[in-house]
């Protein structure tokens, strides 16, 4: 069921509702959030809080796609080393005389 959850941004709190057993990813997350758009801030003075949260949005976003590609190569590699190992496994097993197996 969801609960409340408040997480303050650049200074404004911002009300959720989230699972309980996500409550503290989303603090982290929130928490994670303001630091970068704070950072942002203070590199650069004067922009509107709007310009940070875009700025900070694109970079999250970058790093997504980032994990996504890193993710989806390491995927790639698994299925071709399993696929790899899956047929030396069938080649030992045709070599293996049923008569031989002693049950």
């Amino acid at each position: 069921m969801p609960q409340p959850l408040k997480v303050r941004i650049l200074g404004r709190d911002y009300p959720l509702r989230v699972q309980a057993s996500d409550v503290e990813t989303m603090r982290n997350v929130a928490q994670d959030v303001d630091q970068r758009m704070q950072a942002f801030k203070n590199q650069n003075r004067g922009e509107p809080d709007l310009v940070a949260a875009v700025i900070t949005a694109l970079q999250l976003a970058e790093e997504l796609l980032g994990a996504k590609e890193a993710s989806d190569a390491l995927v790639t590699a698994l299925d071709r080393e399993t696929d790899h190992l899956d047929h030396i496994l069938a080649e030992v097993l045709e070599e293996i005389d049923p008569a031989s197996i002693q049950e």
